[in-house]
């Protein structure tokens, strides 16, 4: 009888989400952009050939109101899509988490079961997006953000529990917030 024996969990680092991300955020700032190009036509069209009514001090100031909210969305758009331009850079190469028998690895950082401190889902200030991180007993910490794999947390911490025989697993509680 044949068997297969999966001998540890490898994750490679994917940068298709980010990817995705980056088209919808391209998109997006596209279609802002043309918002607010059709607004300030509309703008100078109402101002230059409206009625005499649309010139006075009043209806200037609601046209700039429409012009800078529809520039603060097309604004808002931008520094998305140029975080995500960024984030996709970042993407790492080869594998991003390897779980076996021996240990753990993370972002290249390898650790022993008896020599790992924690294996925890964190979040960052200002709304980061979560990541897988490692901490030895030495205080070596390393990172992978969790949009970079693709594979769920929970199999993380089921495959964690597995490979560590019931001694370690993935703290999850960073994502129930």
């Amino acid at each position: 009888m044949h068997t297969d024996r999966i001998e540890e969990l490898l994750v490679p680092y994917d940068p298709t989400p980010l990817a995705a991300a980056l088209d919808r955020r391209r998109r997006g700032m596209r279609s802002r952009l043309i918002s607010l190009a059709i607004t300030a036509v509309i703008v100078v069209l109402l101002h230059f050939f409206g009625p005499e009514q649309l010139r006075g001090g009043g209806f200037l100031a609601l046209f700039g109101v429409a012009l800078g909210v529809s520039l603060a969305w097309f604004l808002g758009y931008l520094v998305a899509y140029l975080l995500a331009r960024r984030d996709l850079r970042g993407v790492g190469t080869g594998t991003a988490v390897r779980i076996g028998r021996p240990g753990v690895q993370v972002a290249g950082v390898f650790t022993p079961w008896a020599e790992m401190a924690s294996l925890r889902m964190a979040t960052g200030r200002f709304g980061r997006r979560p990541r897988l991180e490692l901490r030895s007993s030495s205080g070596q910490v390393a990172a992978v953000p969790v949009n970079q794999m693709v594979v769920l947390p929970a199999t993380l911490d089921s495959t964690t529990r597995a490979y560590s025989g019931g001694r370690h697993g993935v703290d999850l509680t960073a994502l129930d917030s």
